[in-house]
């Protein structure tokens, strides 16, 4: 008998065709360049749409991951993002 285990055990949350990182990250760039309008408007959709695709080649919980390397936001329980060495 041949099971297959997913990968995760629930499937990722998903709005529209966007992971939930990637639809937050849509929406605020969007609303900026409507903001800003002009040509930074047009700067800023154009990343994005070099940016979506070379995100979907990080794996799940990148973009948080890197917001915590940069010193951007702390995990609970988590060492910070220049801790090098560790005691137990």
């Amino acid at each position: 008998m041949n099971e297959r285990l997913p990968q995760y055990l629930h499937k990722p949350v998903q709005i529209l065709w966007f992971g939930s990182d990637e639809f937050v990250l849509v929406i605020t760039v969007i609303f900026v360049a409507v903001v800003l309008g002009g040509m930074l408007g047009w700067a800023l959709v154009a990343g994005l749409l070099l940016f979506v695709p070379w995100l979907r080649t990080k794996p799940r919980g990148f973009i948080p991951h890197m917001a915590w390397r940069w010193g951007l936001v702390s995990f609970r329980n988590y060492p910070g993002p220049t801790q090098t060495r560790f005691f137990e």
